[in-house]
């Protein structure tokens, strides 16, 4: 058992320790995410929601027209909102 030891200890410094320990535990899960450390996607983009729904530039283009699913254009660029993918197969009236 090289590198291995063993330390004796009372038992009421044992339970004392673990006690630390579980509340050190506690106020480190309540620490909010750090900014930018977890954002959570609104937004996807055309390209991305396309492969996501398994359809061509043509019929994406028909359902933009069609104002079937909403998108949100900046700039030369178009950004869906993520639960459009859902709604897309939920939604009978999109086709």
């Amino acid at each position: 058992m090289s590198g291995m030891s063993m330390i004796l200890m009372p038992e009421e410094e044992w339970t004392a320790f673990k006690n630390k320990q579980e509340e050190i535990l506690q106020c480190l899960k309540a620490i909010p995410a750090r900014a930018g450390a977890f954002v959570p996607v609104r937004y996807i983009t055309a390209k991305e929601f396309m492969e996501a729904v398994r359809i061509k530039r043509t019929k994406f283009d028909q359902l933009v027209q069609t104002s079937m699913i909403k998108v949100i254009k900046k700039r030369r660029k178009i950004y869906v909102p993520v639960g459009e993918v859902e709604r897309y197969f939920t939604d009978r009236g999109i086709q």
